[in-house]
């Protein structure tokens, strides 16, 4: 934790995998298929996490999926009429696309027990059964008179029969033998939603919204008995076992039906009476609520776990047991993050409050989640000390949590009546293990000192007892904050002032210690450091201000956030900060220098809120994108690494120096291009030079040279070319590569644009150089063939310009520049070799003398 942090990488991201829609569980029970508005993502129940993502994010929205019995595809039809087989196992390939032929979008798929038929229902009121395998549709059944909802087959694949179910309230039995609608039932006074088969296919349940089962026996297609339930249906199915409480030694069949408002019941057939039931529902019904009687949106039974999975109307899925108790929450979709916390002594759950009347905790290793009722509106703050949670909501109350570490469950403590208006920020104590008091205020601008609740008074249920209450600011309170040490707190409001209070013995009454003034905005966060006597305040007005508590001054102020920077914390002992804003950006500060030393960007919304865990090693993030992030400190591992580096390259330069010690030329040149040393290649080069046959072995050296490395080497080359000193071993360089090697090898070399148009702009030869030298020709040659191939290859144009009438030799001069303007202004680059600023170059130009490589190579000699 003393450790200066420099960097953070982004460890894990938990967002939406489940926005409304269907659900299906793969036939080995461990991966459940979820719809996600454009895209499948397919969650490993294990884990909790979202393992793959199936579809194209261009299309359209998904409207039906369906997943085949050995899990090999998966086939989903979208809102543009089509169907996608995609083979998701190992790698992901889509297999095929095809039209529905559908006049509408398709509403239901099913499967026949050979996975060889698909039937897709539509809103055009028709029915066609495909076969996959050979790729069309064999049937087309027409007859409903409202939108298709159900499909299913018969179990027996020697029955070819398909039941379907429509808006228009019939039930009808298609025969694909003979084509045919063999019986068309209206004894539900509503839409079927399920349909499920018993004892080998003999026996059907049918339910519906009307709120009653039919009981049919499928010899004759016939309804021999109706069950009211009296609640609306989501789905009924026989499971392989039922729950211990149910006796099942009689032989009277028996059934399981999922009701809208999370009522999960065994019923006797015979009796029509319930034998066993069971609440799902994670929070208390609400007569005058929208979903008082949706809350389950839908029911999946799974053999292979003998349990049931639901959906509810927030996008939660919960998992029952076979005795129809919760065994596992998952959150679908997290909406709008507004504050999140590690809990724990070893923050192994998180405590996030969303735009719900729900507490979610969930369980960092398996993101299992914990849905807690108890408030009655938007839970919009919270604050986590040790096991203990305190949250603030818009019912104006606030309420303590605790962790039991042994189990991992949240309970209620105890709760606190006496804001008028919606709480909007809350503190713990920090000085003990358990808290000496609570800290709340919100819109009606008042601060509340709480006393906490002692072991004794848990149980029942607390009632939270008002200590002291002040008039805080002239607008709403949006942060406090409580001192290490439990004397001084802080309040933050939109009125744009922060004041720090006195807790006075007793916590009877607080006093006003200062105001501090100074942001052009509301402030949104404040904080007290861990280790100095310092308050941090951040602002609408994108600043964050450090305030010393001995003179209440401001001695810092950060820049940085292009908008109002809405969490701060303080890390690394004080020593630097994180915060987070509107502009959906983390910033990691150096306080010392009023420095940001590392920016983090993943949120695509504004950020509200962030935590660390004790240890610091791991902090999370959460905002408007309903995304938690989660980041881990890889200071010391990028320093690892940067040392590792470092020892690497210090090897790597002892053997380079021993390479060339030894005149082993080809290895310490192959070294020192890998290296990326220009200056240790060229005097490679030039000790090679020195040899005897230097031009010989230099030679040989470049033609043991892999490709790769012959383009490294010509990209130094062009760096040499441009400095009077060194432009010889370039041009040598330049010969060599060029006599050896084929223009249509070279065009493909990475970066060759560049490397032409470097040395055109240098290189040139004289007129009594082509005349006098055939190897120069063919050098010349091969240096305006790379022009047309490289053009042909690379869709450029060369310029090319040739100095008085080619010759019989074919030489023409090099190519002034690429079309496009080479920046060189004036230069005297034409068939006489010159460098710029090269005032020798320009004298000897003056007095006659020739200066390019050639001739004063041979000057030299």
């Amino acid at each position: 934790m003393s450790q200066l942090k420099t960097s953070l990488a982004l460890a894990e991201k938990y967002s939406a995998f489940y926005t409304g829609g269907q659900i299906q569980l793969s036939s080995d029970g461990k991966k459940l298929f979820c719809e996600c508005g454009k895209e499948i993502k397919v969650i490993d129940l294990q884990s909790g996490r979202s393992t793959q993502t199936i579809g194209e994010a261009e299309e359209e929205d998904i409207t039906r999926f369906i997943l085949t019995r050995d899990d090999e595809y998966l086939i989903l039809a979208t809102q543009n009429q089509l169907f996608r087989q995609w083979k998701w196992k190992e790698e992901k390939t889509l297999v095929k696309t095809w039209r529905s032929v559908h006049n509408a979008p398709v509403t239901t798929l099913a499967f026949d027990p050979t996975d060889t038929l698909l039937a897709s229902g539509s809103a055009d009121f028709t029915i066609k059964v495909w076969d996959i395998t050979r790729g069309y549709f064999t049937h087309n059944f027409k007859g409903h008179t409202g939108v298709v909802r159900l499909t299913t087959f018969h179990p027996s694949s020697q029955r070819l029969q398909l039941v379907s179910a429509a808006e228009d309230y019939t039930v009808r039995v298609w025969d694909l033998t003979s084509s045919a609608c063999i019986v068309s039932s209206q004894c539900h006074a509503s839409l079927v939603t399920s349909v499920a088969f018993a004892d080998g296919g003999d026996t059907m349940y049918s339910a519906g919204k009307d709120k009653v089962v039919c009981v049919w026996k499928t010899d004759k297609w016939k309804v021999f008995k109706t069950i009211p339930v009296l609640e609306t249906i989501v789905a009924v199915f026989v499971p392989l076992e039922f729950p211990s409480l149910v006796d099942e030694d009689d032989d009277v069949p028996k059934f399981v039906s999922v009701t809208a408002k999370g009522e999960v019941r065994v019923i006797n057939v015979k009796t029509g009476k319930s034998e066993y039931s069971n609440s799902c529902r994670l929070s208390d019904a609400d007569l005058d609520s929208d979903n008082a009687d949706a809350y389950v949106t839908q029911a999946v039974y799974s053999s292979d776990i003998n349990g049931i999975i639901l959906t509810t109307f927030d996008q939660n899925i919960v998992l029952l047991s076979k005795d129809f108790t919760s065994e596992k929450q998952l959150c679908g979709h997290l909406d709008e993050i507004l504050s999140v916390h590690f809990l724990g002594e070893e923050d192994t759950h998180v405590a996030v409050a969303t735009n719900t009347d729900l507490l979610k905790v969930f369980r960092r290793n398996t993101w299992e989640c914990q849905m807690l009722q108890g408030h009655d509106d938007i839970i919009t703050t919270l604050d986590v000390s040790g096991n203990f949670i305190i949250s603030g909501s818009k019912d104006s109350s606030i309420r303590v949590w605790q962790l039991a570490p042994d189990t991992g469950f949240v309970t209620c403590l105890a709760v606190g009546q006496g804001h008028t208006q919606a709480v909007q920020a809350v503190a713990l104590a920090r000085a003990s293990a358990r808290p000496a008091f609570i800290v709340s205020g919100g819109v009606d601008m008042t601060i509340k000192v709480w006393t906490f609740p002692g072991d004794a008074d848990v149980i029942p249920m607390a009632t939270l007892r008002v200590a002291a209450t002040e008039h805080g600011h002239d607008k709403d309170i949006n942060c406090l904050a409580v001192a290490p040490n439990d004397k001084i707190l802080a309040s933050g409001s939109h009125d744009k002032t922060a004041k720090v209070w006195a807790v006075n013995d007793g916590l009877h009454s607080l006093t006003l210690l200062a105001v501090l003034r100074g942001h052009r905005r509301g402030i949104w966060a404040i904080k007290f450091s861990p280790v100095d006597q310092i308050v941090a305040t951040s602002s609408g007005d994108g600043l964050i201000k450090l305030w010393s508590l001995s003179d209440f001054s401001c001695v810092r102020t950060f820049e940085g956030h292009d908008s109002s920077v809405l969490s701060i914390m303080f890390i690394t002992n004080g020593k630097q900060m994180l915060s987070s804003g509107s502009d959906g950006l983390l910033k990691l500060w150096q306080i010392k220098t009023s420095e940001c030393v590392k920016t983090l960007d993943g949120h695509e919304a504004k950020v509200w809120t962030v935590a660390g865990t004790k240890d610091e090693n791991f902090f999370i993030s959460g905002g408007a994108d309903s995304t938690l992030v989660l980041w881990k400190d890889v200071t010391q591992e990028e320093e690892a690494q940067k040392q590792e580096q470092m020892e690497k390259l210090v090897l790597q330069e002892q053997v380079l120096s021993n390479l060339i010690a030894e005149k082993k030329f080809v290895r310490a040149l192959g070294l020192a291009l890998s290296l990326n040393k220009p200056f240790r290649a060229l005097n490679i080069l030039k000790e090679v030079m020195k040899q005897e046959d230097g031009d010989k072995q230099l030679e040989k050296l470049i033609c043991k040279l892999r490709m790769d490395q012959i383009g490294s080497l010509l990209k130094f080359c062009v760096e040499w070319n441009t400095n009077s000193r060194n432009y010889y071993p370039a041009q040598q360089v330049l010969g060599l590569v060029l006599r050896n090697f084929l223009p249509q090898e070279l065009v493909k070399l990475p970066g060759i644009q560049g490397i032409v148009e470097g040395f055109s702009v240098y290189t040139g030869l004289c007129d009594h150089c082509q005349q006098e030298s055939i190897e120069n020709s063919i050098v010349q040659k091969r240096w305006r063939w790379i022009g047309p191939v490289l053009c042909k290859d690379q869709n450029l144009s060369l310029e090319w310009q040739s100095s008085g009438s080619q010759r019989d030799t074919g030489t023409v001069d090099a190519p002034r520049s690429l079309k496009k303007d080479s920046g060189s202004k004036g230069s005297n680059h034409g068939t006489v070799m010159g460098h710029p600023g090269d005032t020798g170059s320009e004298l000897r130009e003056m007095e006659g003398i020739c200066c390019c490589p050639n001739c004063q190579w041979q000057e030299g000699q």
